[in-house]
């Protein structure tokens, strides 16, 4: 076996706590066949010593599995163990970026941090939105209840990237802009991902002397997307994959964003006082559907026929109150609720994106339609507001930069049959909608999925389509053997939730990447129902209300006893 020099480095760094011959002893083989893999993985003292020698180091293009320009770290050091709320342990950070392959476009940064105390697995934390920023993975993962330690206190080794370029000038209103750039675009849609993960496990092989023994993903919205992408395009490469809120089908997505935008410049904007009585109307109609008059939608396929858009008509269709719909805001949820349908088909087959499910009008934190849809306010053009709803913005900035490629492109304009071309090619590049993943599931790769009810920035129904998809194809033993898809009721696009009538926040939180290292790890798949608790958040962390997230199809169903346990309820059916 041929030694690499940057390993023979490490081991000089390493000789005063372990032996060369011992290295040596160990030294065997991994699937580069450069880094050593031998036992033990060197103590916290070596560990210490040999992170500032990482500065400077690079991963060479062939050590990547994509065509790439090299990768060079720019800066390692330790960061000492802090106490709090969320404790970290002391790790090493690694700090670097792989470059550009053509000029104009932006390197891919990355951060990679390596805790002293390693427990030989690895996460990656996906991003959000158009990206554009570095995920730097040291934040608590979405979902996670109040208490629960961070990965990398737990031991796992975290790592992170900004996807490929950098939004920081022009985010809040262009966020799609870099899509004018090929290379940028290709890496936000998938190659990022890979090519990261591969510097990672190469810098991990460098520093502990050996690649993890189990590589997860972990992500949401874009980054639960990103997360599907990599079961589907690089199926060897994860051991197991956590997606919420995925962002599976992308175009169909956007196109939606363009179509109930487009009612907003001609009075069908949105008001807070539209939006409470709308959303009260709701939760009249729906909310005792699931056994409890709580304020809470969770029955949540059987609404939608319960649900009469029409019999919110204010008289004529003119605008005369805030309690009632005019034609034009009817038309801007009949579009946020109904379905967006392209005459063509993109992606995998795929024509109809699915509207949004009942229950999500108003939530904890400024999230539901007034976020997402409506502002209240007449949108602007060419560029939209910082201040506009975020699907009002993504709209604008996916049809001028993504599809017109025309930063001056008038949305109201927009027409996909103009554009059949250059939305098919997009979607082959971002649709994560392949319901083959047999290759994953041949490597033994666990998949967990997660969608949230009340989720006004994508459909629910685009995920619980997704796995119907997957059964269709590859037969329900098969998906169930490597594949769980929960449901959370009611729960917003950022995975909290509360009574629309009392404000109670509802329980939401659970460890799904525990869930998922101990399908891998133990071959025992989580339970069809898990406990969402919502925790204090200040220590000891009691947790004060608990709830069940039932797999699909079900949903928690009230039988008796104290609302806020667990125990007072049953998975039963969602049926429409």
């Amino acid at each position: 076996m041929l030694i690499h020099p940057d390993a023979l480095r490490r081991w000089a760094a390493l000789a005063a706590v372990v032996s060369v011959p011992a290295l040596l002893a160990g030294c065997g083989g991994d699937d580069d066949d450069t880094t050593p893999t031998a036992r033990p993985v060197p103590d916290a003292a070596s560990l210490r010593t040999a992170c500032p020698t990482l500065t400077g180091r690079t991963v060479a293009a062939a050590d990547i599995g994509l065509p790439s320009a090299p990768a060079t770290v720019t800066a390692a050091a330790v960061v000492a163990a802090t106490t709090g709320a969320a404790p970290t342990p002391e790790y090493c950070r690694v700090s670097g970026s792989i470059a550009p392959t053509a000029a104009g476009a932006d390197p891919i940064v990355f951060q990679v941090n390596l805790p002293l105390t390693w427990n030989e697995k690895a996460v990656m934390v996906g991003g959000g939105g158009f990206n554009g920023s570095l995920v730097n993975s040291l934040a608590p993962l979405r979902d996670a209840p109040a208490g629960q330690p961070l990965p990398i206190t737990q031991g796992y080794a975290m790592f992170g990237t900004d996807s490929g370029h950098d939004a920081a000038a022009y985010n809040a209103t262009d966020p799609g802009r870099f899509a004018l750039n090929d290379e940028m675009f290709v890496n936000f849609a998938h190659a990022s991902y890979k090519k990261v993960k591969d510097v990672a496990h190469s810098l991990m092989g460098s520093y502990y002397l050996r690649k993890p023994a189990k590589q997860y993903y972990y992500g949401g919205s874009e980054g639960g997307r990103e997360g599907l992408m990599m079961a589907q395009r690089y199926p060897a490469d994860f051991d197991g994959i956590v997606s919420v809120v995925p962002v599976i089908y992308w175009t169909g997505l956007f196109n939606g964003f363009i179509n109930f935008s487009k009612p907003q410049f001609t009075g069908g904007a949105l008001s807070t006082a539209k939006i409470s009585a709308f959303a009260k109307a709701v939760n009249d109609t729906c909310d005792a559907l699931d056994g409890a008059a709580d304020g809470v939608v969770s029955n949540y396929l059987a609404c939608a026929s319960k649900m009469n858009l029409q019999s919110l008509r204010c008289v004529a269709g003119a605008d005369t109150g805030p309690g009632c719909l005019s034609d034009p805001q009817l038309a801007t949820l009949q579009a946020t609720y109904g379905p967006t349908v392209l005459p063509f088909a993109v992606a995998n087959g795929s024509t109809t994106y699915p509207g949004r499910l009942f229950g999500g009008e108003i939530q904890l934190g400024g999230e539901g339609l007034g976020r997402w849809i409506s502002t209240g306010v007449v949108p602007t053009v060419p560029t939209p507001l910082a201040t506009d709803a975020r699907g009002v913005i993504y709209g604008s900035s996916y049809a001028r930069y993504v599809i017109a490629r025309d930063a001056n492109f008038d949305v109201r304009t927009f027409n996909p049959s103009a554009f059949e071309a250059r939305i098919k090619a997009v979607s082959e590049l971002m649709d994560a909608s392949n319901p083959n993943l047999a290759a994953f599931r041949a490597r033994g790769g666990k998949l967990i999925i997660r969608e949230n009810t009340g989720d006004m920035a994508q459909s629910p129904m685009a995920g619980i389509n997704y796995v119907q998809n997957v059964v269709s194809t590859m037969g329900q033993a098969n998906v169930d053997s490597f594949l769980r898809l929960y449901v959370s009721p009611a729960s917003s696009h950022g995975g909290t939730a509360a009574s629309l009538t009392t404000g109670a926040e509802v329980p939401t939180t659970y460890d799904l990447l525990g869930a998922l290292d101990g399908w891998v790890t133990s071959g025992q798949p989580p339970a069809d129902a898990l406990v969402q608790v919502r925790n204090a958040t200040t220590a000891p962390f009691t947790t004060l209300a608990s709830r069940p997230m039932c797999r699909y199809p079900n949903y928690p169903q009230y039988v008796s006893g104290d609302a806020s346990k667990a125990e007072s309820y049953r998975c039963a059916v969602s049926a429409p």
